[in-house]
């Protein structure tokens, strides 16, 4: 179907006023309207897979002009892994709406907080289905927004605290992003992050492996993997519970997506240039025992903790740590990529739970 994506780009983002003069009325509207945008979403998404599959490359491309000065186009860009992602984030938005009709009643300022998780599902699917690094950084962010206030006005006691943790950790991991794209742009000029990887590899600027570094950091944090996996335990804890599980089952699971896509898929290739020595093979030892280090660190606080939202928060550390490593391997060896994909969306199912 055409425009499928451009929909599924568009519909929280009209449905965001509609969503608050819904709760006006009622909550139940509101979550109810929340569900149905990401039905749709899911629909429209589930469109794309019959031209994924027909595809000799197995992706989906919708491009559009956007910014002429910049020479960006608003492309919109879905293969298996991207598609799996976004449609799993829009079944949990679908529970999570479903479930806060009870588990949020009686709160204060509900239009706002279902506004919020229409937001915040906008952000999450953004990520994914966009080729464009100015479109995805922009998405990248918006996840941040939403998420904080949900947090920190509809959670636990020390939700303030966890909430303004949250920030700090999302947000610093937000300016190694900010500063790997712009360096892309600076030496590709180029906003398309498919164009930017044929570019590093044919022209490898020395900067390249500081670009890797430096998105990787950013991405990491999200992931929460350690030694930047702090956040997540106070934030999940004192999160509602509804954004609990957005938090473990996607949140973090876009990290490893943007890892894959952006430091791996687009820039590791130019890194692996002989100028560069062993830089390249260096790195991926160093995800390897990062990965390592979350797995059997965020196992061994799972065992001893006692709240089951720290014990959950934890073994998703671990979790990613599974993921880290599997990322580690995906240079060399298929089943890096299938470790990491595997892992990623059973730990996201999982959360359905």
């Amino acid at each position: 179907m055409a425009y499928s994506l451009l929909l599924v780009f568009i519909l929280p983002a009209l449905g965001v006023p509609f969503v608050y003069l819904a709760g006006k009325k009622s909550s139940r509207a509101a979550a109810f309207l929340v569900a149905l945008i990401a039905i749709a979403n899911m629909a429209l998404l589930f469109t794309t897979v019959p031209a994924i599959l027909n595809n000799p490359t197995h992706e989906y491309v919708e491009p559009y002009e956007w910014i002429n000065i910049l020479e960006s186009d608003f492309t919109l860009f879905v293969d298996g892994i991207s598609v799996s992602l976004a449609i799993i984030t829009t079944v949990l938005i679908v529970v999570a709406a479903i479930f806060s009709v009870n588990y949020m009643e009686g709160k204060k300022n509900l239009p706002v907080y279902y506004s919020l998780l229409t937001l915040l599902s906008l952000g999450l699917i953004g990520v994914f289905i966009t080729s464009n690094l100015l479109l995805f950084y922009f998405c990248w962010e918006l996840m941040l927004v939403p998420a904080y206030f949900i947090i920190g006005n509809w959670g636990y006691r020390d939700s303030y605290k966890a909430a303004f943790k949250f920030f700090i950790f999302t947000h610093a991991g937000a300016v190694f992003v900010l500063l790997g794209i712009g360096a892309i742009y600076m030496v590709t000029g180029t906003t398309n992050m498919f164009d930017a990887q044929a570019a590093l590899v044919q022209n490898i600027p020395g900067i390249v492996p500081w670009i890797l570094l430096s998105l990787t950091a950013g991405f990491a944090v999200k992931m929460a993997v350690v030694p930047v996996h702090m956040w997540l335990p106070d934030a999940h804890s004192e999160a509602p519970s509804p954004m609990s599980a957005l938090l473990s089952g996607v949140i973090i699971s876009a990290g490893a997506y943007a890892i894959l896509r952006l430091s791996l898929g687009a820039v590791l290739p130019a890194v692996m240039d002989a100028s560069f020595g062993s830089f390249g093979i260096d790195f991926m030892h160093g995800l390897a025992v990062f990965g390592v280090l979350s797995a059997f660190f965020g196992s061994l606080i799972a065992l001893v903790e006692t709240d089951i939202k720290r014990i959950i928060a934890y073994s998703s550390i671990a979790h990613m740590g599974y993921v880290m490593f599997g990322l580690s391997l995906f240079p060399t060896s298929t089943v890096g990529g299938v470790i990491t994909i595997t892992a990623a969306i059973t730990g996201t199912v999982l959360h359905l739970v």
